[in-house]
């Protein structure tokens, strides 16, 4: 239920190029991560000529993180069922505050470098080492600013019992700088399974630490330790675990090419932190702890859908997308391959949290926590159009168009500010939750497609495809929970029945177009593709000629 653990102990939203959701596991390398790739410039890199063995690696991948999401998340909310029992709203609104405060520090300690490891495969050796250093640099300064900044910082969010929970937190980004380079590495090589592996070291240590802290009466800096320690272990796994080892060094050429890109890429993360942040940073200043506590309860929620898939996406479709980003209808069959994937699930996954939001927090939170009920509803829509900007991003990012991301990112924050602030001070939490719908749908969504019109050779009826026939199941489905639910009495009842209807419903209305994408996705990923399947006709992309990308 938490928000934002650095890594899987306490669940967050990864939020993306677009948009990642607090931290889900490992979410400390996998923000930084994304964030610098949805702003960097894809360079061209090598693959093979008939793209042979490709798509069995990406649909290794996308398995192996796929695995990875959902089994931590069903541990990561286990472990927020104990918070929510051992930890009353305040006191874990105090340390969202702290958590908060940190997810901004971890925005900055590489400046932008780690992607070209991610990028430039072919240049590990040359590149790793000054990589390190400027991390290591970075990440000590930053744990610094955090540690005398402490007082300062809770009090401006409305918390400062957090100052004392700040300083445990910073020893996280102090860490980090050991974990920038192997965890790209392992991004350039698609090593899910052992980053599944970090992963679950994370949480293990994590929450056994975090129980025994809070059990002994120490309830925030349980919460913060925690993190440290799950932090402590990932982080020596995966400097064990990762292919190449480098020690810090400094090339003075290479750091001037790292930092030409790198600089700017790091003024973008942050601004993807702030939009990421700026309605905890609202909630927290004008609303106090105790209703940033339940407001983080409704995100948290909101994440379980999309730390999943986001998760598959980071690990393979940037990759996949830009290998075959010179060829117009592979890199459409790409595209409506991943966002098919995700919207198959999230879609209903985000009706059904709507519909039901209210008897699920009760049954599985309890009733203190209900006060949540209301935001999570409005958050629902803003989860939803946020699976879809994950994919489009990625395209965009594969593409090279980061000028253009930039100005979206830009247009974002300049709406999102001002319309958070105004809705906050007269609606609450839930105004929180309007002001996300509001600009995502009505000015984000628009421009993104736009982009993709305009500057891609992805036609706009491939995504038709993609988005029509999950949007009306999922009406029909978050229509047929609610009046389910709502002739029943007991919320363990209405849960229960809710979902019968609407996942009923959704196999109604979305099954045929469910199985036409299983059968698409098992072909261009799981079938083995360097025998006479590879010869079997290509799934049929609509017949409209493609776009040219012109900048």
């Amino acid at each position: 239920m938490a928000q934002r653990a650095p890594s899987g102990g306490v669940s967050a939203r990864p939020k993306s190029a677009a948009y990642e959701p607090r931290h889900s596991t490992a979410a400390v390398d996998r923000n930084r991560i994304r964030a610098t790739e949805v702003t960097a410039r894809i360079e061209r890199v090598s693959i093979d000529p008939d793209g042979s063995g490709l798509g069995r690696r990406v649909g290794t991948s996308a398995m192996w993180s796929a695995l990875n999401a959902g089994l931590l998340r069903a541990s990561t909310f286990l472990f927020s069922l104990l918070v929510a029992r051992l930890v009353v709203p305040y006191e874990f609104g105090v340390f969202t505050v702290a958590l908060t405060i940190m997810t901004f520090a971890l925005s900055l300690p590489e400046l932008g470098v780690s992607s070209a490891i991610v990028r430039e495969h072919d240049r590990s050796r040359d590149i790793a080492p000054t990589v390190f250093t400027i991390s290591l640099l970075g990440g000590a300064v930053l744990a610094g600013v955090m540690v005398l900044g402490a007082p300062f910082f809770a009090s401006e969010l409305g918390a400062p019992a957090a100052a004392g929970a700040v300083r445990v937190l910073a020893i996280i980004p102090l860490l980090s700088g050991l974990s920038v380079v192997p965890t790209a590495l392992m991004s350039r090589d698609f090593m899910q399974r052992q980053r599944f592996i970090t992963d679950a070291a994370f949480f293990v240590v994590s929450t056994g630490t975090m129980l025994v802290l809070v059990l002994l009466g120490h309830p925030i800096l349980g919460l913060a330790w925690g993190q440290v320690a799950g932090q402590v272990v990932s982080i020596a796994l995966l400097i064990l675990m990762a292919p190449e080892r480098y020690w810090p060094g400094f090339r003075r050429t290479e750091a001037r090419r790292l930092f030409g890109f790198g600089l700017p890429l790091a003024g973008s993360n942050l601004l993807t932190m702030a939009i990421a942040n700026v309605d905890f940073i609202v909630v927290g200043h004008w609303l106090g702890a105790q209703k940033l506590a339940y407001y983080n309860l409704a995100f948290s929620i909101v994440g379980w859908p999309v730390t999943i898939f986001s998760a598959v996406l980071i690990s393979v479709t940037l990759p996949t997308l830009s290998r075959v980003r010179h060829d117009g209808v592979e890199l459409t069959r790409h595209v409506r391959a991943g966002m098919s994937a995700v919207v198959a699930g999230s879609f209903p996954a985000y009706a059904l949290l709507c519909a039901l939001a209210g008897s699920l927090i009760d049954v599985v939170y309890g009733p203190r926590w209900h006060a949540a009920w209301s935001a999570l509803v409005v958050l629902g829509i803003f989860g939803a159009t946020r699976t879809v900007l994950l994919m489009l991003s990625d395209l965009a990012v594969a593409l090279g168009l980061t000028r253009r991301l930039l100005h979206i990112q830009l247009t974002w924050f300049a709406c999102l500010v001002p319309t958070m602030i105004v809705c906050v001070t007269r609606w609450g939490i839930v105004g929180a939750g309007i002001a996300h719908a509001l600009v995502v749908t009505v000015i984000v969504l628009p421009m993104y497609l736009v982009t993709v019109r305009r500057r891609t050779p992805v036609p706009l009826s491939a995504l038709s495809f993609v988005l029509g026939r999950p949007f009306i199941g999922s009406i029909g489905a978050a229509a047929a929970a609610y009046g389910g639910a709502s002739l029943i009495v007991g919320d363990v009842s209405k849960l229960l029945v809710g979902l019968a209807c609407g996942l009923t419903a959704y196999a109604l209305l979305a099954g045929p177009w469910m199985l036409r994408v299983a059968r698409m996705l098992a072909a261009m990923y799981w079938r083995d593709h360097s025998g006479p399947a590879a010869q079997r006709p290509r799934t049929p992309l609509p017949a409209e000629p493609l776009v040219a990308p012109h900048g």
